[in-house]
Parts: structure tokens; C-alpha cells; sequence
């Protein structure tokens, strides 16, 4: 045989074998949301907005060890803002334990399930154990170190580097933890989360929060079902927020409650109730675009605008 045919086989094979390992992908999909929002103080409003997201991403391994990355971008249809930073990280370890480092959420210890659209009446404050979960802004940064003990059991660790907020003075090289634990068996898994945010403000005083959440994910009856328990303390302000959700995704239907209580030091004491709905249905029997409807309803108590009615119908499309 001829000897640069095997050497053209010989540079073809470990391309490909290159290619193969480096697990490079590439995606894109459209969401587009047209809304239709009404208030107790405020008539009517119609809205529309969106985004096309760009995502690429890489995974490299030698034996057990890999080194990942990945990122991301939103095209938007807001003229103010074009494009929108999504993920954009570098993780790297083995099948036990790891290290991500840059922009990312991390795991969400206060699920929402379908939650196309949730719209809470009268601004009451709902905590949702997110204060340290990611996606940090322009003043910060995020380091994150997983470990799993067993295919049962997984921890994860948070953290805020600088202080995320425009208002702080990057002093602080951690300005946010966020610990957490997951227990999983079959249909089944508890996550249990603390999380701490403290740093100064360059106009004077600091931020000083603390926060807990619980959250159960089970199978029932052919549904997946989330129900959600979380609890902010803020030091500065001696205000506490207690926050429950409930929901379930069946299918192509989703609903869920969500329930919320401020104690504040002075003033009133307001709530807030809101409940929302989706059913997606996929257009002309093609799997990669769906329209959505979602609703959702609030009522508030001890607040001015205590009612907020909204109606959306997000069209996605998968590239």
C-alpha cells in the first residue's frame, strides 16, 4: 500500500480521535413573549420581548480528569439592551468532585417548575434562596466547588467574589457563601441550602443577609412535583421574608402557588399570593417549536397596588 495513504489515514484517524474527545457543541434557540399585564392602580399594559441565545461549549478529558467551558450570549429584542451575557465559565476536576469559575447559576434551592410567567402584585418581597446562586454582575465574580460522596449524595459550595452590586467597593474577596446538600433516591431527592451575603456600600453602611431554603422534587402519578420552603434575614433592616412554593409539571401543563410574608421592623407587615399556569403545544407537530399560555394571578395585603392579573404567549423555537 502506498505509503502516503497511510500516512494520510494515520493523520485523518487521530483527527477525528481529537475531535471526538474535545466534545465541542454548538446550540441556539428563540423565546418571544407577548404580555398583557393589569394592575389594581395601573390600566392595562402590553408588552413584547425576547431573545435569540448562542451557546457554545467544550469538554476535554484525560482518564478520569476534564477540563470544561462554556458560553453564552442573548441577541435581545429590547433596543437598550442588545446583547446580554449568559454563561461564561471554565470548570474543571473529575467524576467525584470539581471546580467552576466565572459566570453560572448554580443549583436552584427554590424551584418555580414551569414558571413562564409570575408576576407578584404590590412588590412583596419573595426570597428565593438565589442571593448567592449566580449570573453575578459587572462588580462580581463566582467560584463554585461540587463534591459528590455517592450517587446519592452531593454537596455544592457558592460563592460571591468582589460583591456583585454597583453600590459596593469590591473589597471583599468572598461577599457571598452558599452551601448546600442534596440527597437523592429513585423519584426522589431533599436539597437543603444556607446562604450568607455581607459587604460594604461606598456611600456608608454594608449588606448583611442571611438566608435557608429546603426543597423536595418527587414523582406522583405520572406529575413531577416541587414544594419549596425559604426563610431572609437582613440584619441591617430587621426584616425577615418566609416564603413557600408549591407546583407540579404534568406533561405539557404546569401550575404552581407561591406564598410570601415580609416582618418588618416598622411599618406594615404585608403578603403576597400569586398563582400561574402553562400548557405548551407544539407547532404543526414539529418538536422543536412550541407556543405556550401562561397566567397568573396575585393578591397582596397591607400594600397599595394589592392585585396584578397577567396573560403571556411565549412562542420558542429550537435552531
Amino acid at each position: 500500500m502506498n505509503k502516503s495513504i497511510l500516512l494520510t489515514g494515520a493523520i485523518l484517524g487521530c483527527t477525528l480521535s481529537g475531535l471526538a474527545q474535545a466534545q465541542l457543541a454548538f446550540d441556539a434557540n428563540l423565546e418571544l413573549d407577548t404580555d398583557a399585564v393589569d394592575t389594581a392602580t395601573s390600566s392595562t399594559t402590553y408588552d413584547q420581548n425576547g431573545f435569540v441565545e448562542l451557546n457554545v461549549a467544550s469538554k476535554h478529558e484525560n482518564g478520569e480528569y476534564f477540563v470544561a467551558a462554556k458560553g453564552g450570549v442573548r441577541l435581545t429584542t429590547d433596543g437598550d439592551k442588545n446583547v446580554v451575557v449568559r454563561d461564561a465559565y471554565i470548570q474543571l476536576g473529575n467524576n467525584s468532585w470539581d471546580a467552576q469559575i466565572g459566570r453560572f447559576e448554580a443549583i436552584n434551592l427554590f424551584p418555580l417548575g414551569k414558571d413562564t410567567l409570575v408576576a407578584h402584585a404590590g412588590g412583596v418581597s419573595v426570597y428565593e434562596a438565589n442571593k448567592v446562586r449566580g449570573f453575578a454582575g459587572d462588580d462580581g465574580g463566582q467560584i463554585a466547588l461540587h463534591f459528590k460522596a455517592s450517587d446519592s449524595l452531593k454537596f455544592e459550595l457558592d460563592t460571591l467574589y468582589g460583591d456583585d452590586d454597583t453600590a459596593g467597593d469590591n473589597g471583599t474577596a468572598v461577599s457571598g457563601y452558599r452551601p448546600s446538600v442534596t440527597w437523592s433516591a429513585d423519584a426522589f431527592s431533599l436539597t437543603a441550602g444556607f446562604e450568607s451575603v455581607k459587604y460594604d456600600l461606598t456611600a456608608g453602611g454594608n449588606v448583611d443577609q442571611t438566608g435557608y431554603a429546603l426543597t423536595a422534587n418527587f414523582d406522583l402519578s405520572g406529575a413531577n412535583v416541587n414544594i419549596s420552603a425559604s426563610r431572609l434575614e437582613d440584619d441591617n433592616t430587621d426584616q425577615t421574608v418566609n416564603s413557600y412554593a408549591a407546583n407540579f409539571t404534568y406533561g405539557n401543563l404546569g401550575a404552581g402557588i407561591i406564598r410570601s410574608d415580609e416582618d418588618n421592623a416598622t411599618g406594615p407587615d404585608p403578603d403576597v399570593t400569586t398563582s400561574y399556569i402553562a400548557y405548551s403545544v407544539p407547532l404543526f407537530g414539529i418538536p422543536e417549536a412550541t407556543v405556550t399560555f401562561a397566567g397568573s394571578y396575585s393578591s397582596a395585603s397591607n400594600v397599595v397596588d394589592d392585585e396584578t392579573t397577567a396573560a403571556r404567549v411565549r412562542f420558542n423555537y429550537t435552531f
